[in-house]
């Protein structure tokens, strides 16, 4: 006996719907998981560790040369100081937790300046040229401000050459000293702070944006462009 119409059309149905089905699965396959931010060169290991805790967040922090005299008579300058915010909750920086934490000797609270993107809600990164004198503040030792317990300074190396500032759209700052970082290393901190909260369930701002596009901050700069001029130092 043939099967009724309504049966065969119930059948054929079923047979299409499956083979649609399967055949939609094949040509939209998941998308695979972008890679993880490559740590810049010069990037040692153990140096990008998540803690928990109150650290000194020196991103957005102005600085003070300090001059050095050597025998000679032959002036220098090889570190800055900085002027930082105290600031509790996750960050990135080297080295292990414990070793991190706040600690008092001689009735002062030290503590380590590390990274967070917090402020890059508020603020947009401002690119410096090659001239430029900057603060490298990651991993800095800090002292609390007894006076103002928010305000940490911390004892940072200075560097010259292209530099990253998290801060106003000022071209004007190039030709101070403030905590930046390099192109690299900026795009690196950005990136993988943000990836760290998204899996594991914290709360953080996006990679900041530039100044002159409102693009990420890891993106490449256009061919023939110029960032902001230095201070010519």
């Amino acid at each position: 006996m043939r099967p009724a119409p309504a049966v065969r059309f119930g059948v054929c149905f079923v047979l299409a719907l499956s083979t649609a089905v399967a055949a939609g699965a094949q040509a939209t396959p998941p998308a695979a998981p972008p890679p993880p931010p490559e740590p810049p060169a010069g990037f040692g290991t153990n140096q990008a560790n998540f803690c928990n805790g109150t650290y000194a967040l020196c991103i957005k922090a102005p600085c003070t040369a300090i001059p050095t005299l050597d025998r000679l008579g032959n002036y220098y300058i090889d570190h800055a100081l900085c002027s930082c915010d105290v600031v509790t909750g996750w960050s990135m920086g080297p080295g292990a937790c414990e070793d991190r934490a706040p600690t008092t000797q001689h009735g002062r609270t030290f503590l380590i300046s590390t990274y967070s993107n917090l402020y890059n809600d508020s603020a947009q990164v401002l690119q410096c040229d090659q001239h430029t004198l900057w603060a490298w503040c990651y991993g800095a030792p800090c002292v609390v401000d007894q006076a103002h317990p928010g305000k940490a300074v911390c004892t940072c190396p200075v560097e010259t050459g292209n530099a990253n500032l998290l801060g106003a759209c000022d071209p004007a700052m190039c030709g101070q000293v403030w905590s930046a970082a390099t192109p690299a290393g900026d795009c690196f901190a950005n990136a993988r702070y943000y990836e760290w909260a998204i899996q594991n369930g914290q709360q953080s701002n996006p990679p900041a944006l530039l100044c002159e596009s409102d693009q990420s901050v890891c993106t490449p700069p256009p061919t023939g462009g110029k960032a902001a001029p230095g201070s010519g130092r």
